[in-house]
């Protein structure tokens, strides 16, 4: 008689090479993902500083308040203007959305202005 099937020691060996194999990518998919929600993160804050430069480009005029003292711009006027998408934004990070109300704070050395997005306005 001619046996079809597995022993219950193969079954064992498949299952435990299984489990190795799920011990070293497990880490490696997790690492991944939260590269890669780090990095969409990055350029979420990288399109708000964008927005606040195109914003004061197309107003440079009567931006001159930022040559003497810090100014802020927030989300919502940045939305308004057509810089950002309109609606909610998301955070990657949280899955929360952005509050509308935080800021691009927007400062002018004498020669070149900087735009910063304070990360802790999102926690």
């Amino acid at each position: 008689m001619k046996n079809k099937g597995f022993t219950l020691v193969e079954l064992l060996g498949v299952i435990v090479i299984l489990g190795i194999i799920a011990v070293i990518t497990v880490p490696i998919i997790q690492s991944t993902i939260i590269d890669n929600t780090n990095k969409a993160y990055e350029e979420q804050v990288d399109s708000f500083e964008k927005a606040a430069k195109n914003y004061v480009g197309q107003d440079i005029y009567n931006m001159t308040k930022c040559q003497t003292q810090q100014c802020n711009v927030s989300l919502k006027e940045l939305q308004e203007a057509g810089l950002l998408p309109s609606g909610d934004i998301k955070n990657p990070k949280t899955d929360q959305n952005f509050n509308l109300s935080n800021v691009v704070k927007i400062t002018y050395d004498g020669t070149n202005f900087d735009y910063i997005y304070d990360t802790n306005q999102d926690n």
